[in-house]
């Protein structure tokens, strides 16, 4: 049963994983069907709801979800924000985009909204954001380093930067090879260096690293 339930990992990511040049090494180039990112069995090894309580996110708080896919978080986002909160829910897929939308819609989410995100930038207008969630796709991101400034920019003053990884325990279906990951260690000096500071590190989740980043 195990093997069963692991093997729904295959194509059960985060979010749409974003698509790098493949002269960079980093090239990942696939369609996920949605129904295997909204599969309920992700809960047992995702523990969204427990995410979203270690994420302390307040009602009329603004939330970016980076890499959103489905909405798979980004729905969670908008109930807890309230409607007075709002929650840009973004990606480089323009199918997921128009699923997103099509999903609010039909569950009366009012104060989210999806948009189609380049790939070097989240796309998000100066200090607007209390909260930027990234979600198994930083290690897709082209010039982490500078797109990590763009993040910066997004957040207001002492807003938040959460990422979510798979790890080197994730030795299972679906998780990217091992010379792929971005350790955890490279992680945090990445976004350091960026002008962050090391809030939480969390590690509940069984696959995943679970960090979050004050800026400065």
């Amino acid at each position: 049963m195990r093997i069963i339930v692991l093997l729904s990992v295959v194509i059960l990511l985060c979010g749409t994983l974003h698509a790098a040049d493949s002269s960079s090494g980093n090239s990942f180039n696939v369609s996920v069907p949605s129904a295997y990112m909204d599969d309920p069995r992700r809960g047992e090894w995702q523990q969204p709801q427990k995410v979203l309580e270690y994420l302390r996110l307040k009602e009329g708080e603004t939330v970016a979800d980076v890499g959103a896919g489905t909405g798979y978080f980004s729905m969670l986002f908008a109930k807890k924000v309230g409607k007075s909160g709002i929650v840009y829910a973004l990606d480089v897929d323009e199918g997921m985009v128009k699923l997103i939308e099509q999903r609010a819609k039909k569950e009366n989410v009012t104060n989210l909204k999806a948009g189609l995100a380049p790939f070097d930038t989240p796309g998000l207008p100066p200090a607007i954001a209390d909260l930027v969630f990234i979600c198994d796709t930083y290690l897709f991101f082209e010039n982490r380093g500078e797109y990590l400034l763009h993040v910066r920019d997004s957040l207001k003053s002492g807003g938040r930067l959460a990422i979510i990884s798979f790890n080197y325990r994730a030795e299972i279906p679906g998780a990217p090879p091992r010379h792929k990951m971005v350790a955890r260690e490279q992680t945090i000096s990445e976004v350091q260096q960026a002008g962050f500071s090391l809030e939480a590190d969390f590690r509940f989740l069984p696959y995943q690293d679970f960090l979050v980043f004050t800026k400065h």
